[in-house]
């Protein structure tokens, strides 16, 4: 596929990922707001909090318009800035930002994970996530954003070695001139000026850096989705209400299907192309993909809380049946007159 009829497809998928970004995180926002039940207590804030993040995420993707790229030992995300007139101090910015996107967003549901668990242990801990303590549970994703971002400006930030070392495929692949961008990423052996083949030690320590970023969420959505399964499992037993259990079923089920989501979007694809050019394994062919991926998840991880959460799938299943309603009668009301004529022939 030519370079140019590439950036015209993505950058189409971007602006409608980011228009059903907007339009389906808004919409939940209402619905958290008008149709929650205050059995939910602050997990309210949490959904809308994460809502107001996934827009934030979409609008910074559709300004940056990233690439997403690897080339033998190099991974990287890419970004034409002095084609659209954007300052180079920005630039670098708004690409590390776009980065740390990834960092916010995998702590973020740790967070859910350690508030579904407490609210399912039901021994207090419940109190951890009250007014004066909340705070200090909506600034966790920050910090993972901000140790993702300072990874990118600083070890896997431009220098020339990593430059040249890009510039070949980055002018293939993107009809893009390196000097003409900034980007962010390893290049765990790169060439320096004789030619030879040299180790980056701060790509490696920038790698170890992402590693760790990455592994501390992933266990905490491990131990507490573990721990959440078997209590709702013992709370099916009991002698709950039937409306408790259908609650705290829908949320768990909700919070399990943006775990998948973000497991299958997030942390494979992008766990792959961190590792596998340290082993300089092309894996170029999920470059593609992973760019599309990125930009359509902030569209549909707010999906499951609306199917399977019955406060708000209820009524989004009212207003799908109000407009097939509505259609039905406007294509009988279409036919009645084409009867009648037939009747008058």
């Amino acid at each position: 596929m030519h370079a140019t009829t590439f950036e015209s497809i993505k950058f189409v998928f971007q602006v409608t990922s980011v228009i059903f970004s907007w339009l389906i995180n808004s919409f939940l926002i209402y619905l958290i707001l008008t149709k929650s039940t205050s059995k939910m207590g602050n997990y309210r804030h949490l959904m809308i909090y994460f809502c107001c993040f996934s827009i934030l995420f979409s609008t910074l993707d559709i300004i940056v318009q990233p690439n997403i790229h690897t080339y033998k030992s190099a991974f990287f995300m890419i970004m034409d800035y002095k084609n659209r007139g954007i300052p180079l101090w920005m630039a670098e910015v708004l690409i590390c930002l776009m980065c740390g996107c990834f960092g916010m967003t995998i702590y973020g549901i740790a967070v859910h994970f350690i508030y579904r668990l407490f609210a399912l242990e039901r021994k207090g801990r419940l109190q951890f996530f009250q007014e004066k303590y909340l705070f200090f549970w909506l600034l966790i994703p920050f910090i993972g954003g901000a140790a993702w971002f300072s990874a990118c400006f600083t070890v896997f930030s431009m220098d020339p070695m990593k430059t040249d070392y890009v510039r070949q495929t980055t002018k293939e692949f993107f009809d893009l001139n390196i000097d003409n961008c900034v980007y962010a990423g390893a290049a765990f052996y790169p060439l320096d000026k004789n030619g030879t083949t040299v180790i980056s030690t701060r790509s490696f320590i920038g790698f170890s850096l992402f590693l760790v970023v990455m592994l501390i969420p992933f266990a905490i959505v491990i131990y507490a989705g573990i721990k959440s399964y078997f209590i709702i499992r013992a709370l099916l037993k009991q002698g709950e209400t039937r409306y408790a259990k259908n609650l705290q079923m829908q949320l768990y089920k909700a919070l399990v299907a943006q775990t998948l989501i973000s497991i299958f979007f997030l942390f494979i694809p992008f766990g792959t192309i961190f590792v596998l050019p340290i082993f300089e394994i092309n894996c170029q062919f999920l470059t593609a993909p992973i760019t599309f991926i990125y930009a359509l998840y902030p569209a549909i991880d707010p999906l499951p809380i609306l199917f399977f959460v019955d406060y708000y799938r209820i009524v989004v299943s009212n207003l799908f049946n109000r407009i097939r309603c509505k259609n039905s009668r406007v294509g009988i009301y279409e036919e009645e007159p084409a009867s009648s004529n037939n009747g008058r022939t």
